[in-house]
């Protein structure tokens, strides 16, 4: 691995994804895409990464701006190696035994070996060597054993063993990447684009910051605390415990150090909203490097969809209530049908809409298309995939967002500039978005209502409510409308990251 490469200083800012833009629709891809198309005069790379290369599809979902220099994806996952001879691991113990020292070191909370360590990678890639002999060398095992021994020696080793490799697996994977030399990078989230962004940024001394839309730790926690791959087991059976068993508690643990790895470098932290600040300081954020810049949206061309489908004159449709994003676990789609059968007993003729996109996790989509059969809702639903928000959402009653975590939604704020209210869980900053954050804020009144997390009957008894007053509906669109063409233009969002690219380069220039 050489220090320069083709792509190197190509692009004055390059984006550090994760599950996320070009390659999976959804509102924080939909931001960078907003972000690199209104920025002509700057040249954007951008790296991916996905569980497998393709994990997502060959091809971008969105058509990438001219300005986006190159397109490089990564796999966390990749298919298995050769691996080298011992012979020529032996030759290199000292490196590899480095190399983990250095892990362990990370592990600990010492994230001052980030830039140690892609030289090592780069050295041990020189010799023959990758990210398969790493995990198969001796200091691999001696690692293991060790932190098996001083933390979990009542826990069963084999599942010891193979939480640690697929939690590591993916870390020296990103090692064994040579990540291209740019002008500054940008990530939207922690975890592994996170740590990414900062390996790259201790190796090269570029800047970088961080975006976060949502809390990546807290959502991991969210997955981990459900998730039915991790098994808890003592003396050979399933552990049943409130109290986070201990791999649930390793897997935490192991996404808090690559957040860390990435609050530590990062040069400026920005999120959305208060309370998300007030986390990333919780998680490890330096509070003086942390800063608010909210979401916005094009209120032109929001405003002029609103005002086409106005000039057009109501149609005579029934009812219309619509869901809008990913069909996915963390959107809570069931808990939307749920109460769309609530709603349904009394308005039988509501037209449910499920606007947005089904592949990030076909079983979940199709289990919730076999729910909706189930619930008798055959005639109502709709799934529609991806549409365009500014020609669909005019033709809907009421937005109704059932998420178990967010940020500061962009269809929320989408659905205000055309004058739609919402019905929302109270998740992130949607209390702020539909009652307002300031006093000069909430004397625009109330844009919707907010109900709590996993309750049908809540979203339904709102949903009904605005369905029986129509002038309420109306005056809660219209402060909604309000609301977002005062606070959260995205021209404003935009030039106050212009300010701070251009800062970014500028301290680069400099040096």
């Amino acid at each position: 691995m050489s220090d320069t490469g083709p792509n190197d200083d190509r692009a004055d800012v390059l984006l550090v994804l994760e599950g996320t833009y070009p390659f999976v629709m959804g509102g924080v891809s939909s931001w960078v895409h907003r972000i690199v198309g209104q920025m002509p005069d700057l040249r954007f790379g951008v790296v991916h990464i996905a569980p497998r290369v393709h994990f997502y599809g060959a091809e971008p979902a969105y058509q990438l701006p001219p300005n986006v220099v190159f397109l490089e994806e990564i796999g966390l996952v990749p298919e298995r190696s050769e691996v080298a001879p011992r012979r020529t691991r032996r030759r290199h113990r000292g490196l590899l035994e480095a190399i983990w020292t250095d892990l362990m070191r990370l592990r600990a909370g010492d994230e001052t070996v980030l830039e140690a360590l892609p030289r090592r990678a780069a050295r041990l890639s020189a010799a023959g060597l990758g990210s398969e002999d790493v995990l198969e060398s001796e200091q691999c095992w001696d690692a293991i054993v060790a932190s098996y021994q001083a933390e979990a020696g009542d826990q069963s080793f084999l599942n010891f063993y193979w939480t640690w490799r697929f939690a590591y697996q993916p870390v020296v994977e990103l090692l064994f990447y040579r990540m291209p030399r740019a002008g500054m990078y940008h990530t939207v989230s922690t975890g592994y684009a996170g740590m990414l962004a900062a390996v790259a940024a201790a190796q090269w001394r570029r800047p970088m910051i961080l975006t976060e839309h949502g809390i990546y730790t807290k959502e991991r926690r969210i997955e981990v605390y459900s998730a039915n791959w991790i098994r808890d087991v003592d003396d050979g059976g399933l552990v049943i415990d409130n109290t986070a068993p201990y791999f649930r508690q390793f897997w935490n643990r192991h996404f808090e150090t690559l957040s860390r790895c990435c609050y530590r470098e990062a040069d400026r932290v920005f999120t959305l909203y208060g309370k998300n600040r007030l986390s990333q300081i919780a998680d490890g954020a330096d509070p003086d490097r942390c800063e608010i810049i909210p979401n916005g949206v094009d209120v032109d061309a929001l405003t002029a969809a609103a005002e086409a489908a106005a000039a057009a004159g109501a149609s005579e449709r029934p009812f219309t209530v619509a869901f809008v994003g990913r069909v996915c676990p963390i959107k809570d789609v069931r808990t939307f049908l749920a109460a769309m059968r609530l709603v349904a007993r009394d308005v039988p003729d509501v037209v449910v809409r499920v606007l947005g996109p089904m592949a990030e996790d076909v079983h979940y989509a199709e289990q919730c298309q076999t729910f909706a059969r189930e619930l008798g809702l055959d005639d109502n639903v709709r799934f529609e995939g991806p549409v365009d928000v500014k020609r669909e959402l005019p033709h809907v009653d009421v937005l109704v967002l059932t998420s178990i975590s967010e940020a500061q939604p962009l269809v929320v704020l989408e659905a205000g500039a055309l004058g739609v209210p919402v019905v929302a869980t109270d998740v992130g900053s949607c209390q702020e978005l539909l009652e307002g954050r300031t006093p000069e804020d909430q004397a625009l009144g109330i844009g919707g209502l907010i109900a709590p997390i996993a309750s049908p009957g809540e979203i339904a008894r709102h949903v009904l409510e605005l369905w029986r007053d129509t002038d309420l509906r109306t005056r809660m669109g219209k402060s909604l409308q309000q609301r977002v063409r005062r606070f959260y233009d995205e021209r404003d969002m935009i030039a106050t990251y212009r300010g701070v690219y251009g800062d970014c380069l500028a301290a680069v220039e400099a040096v």
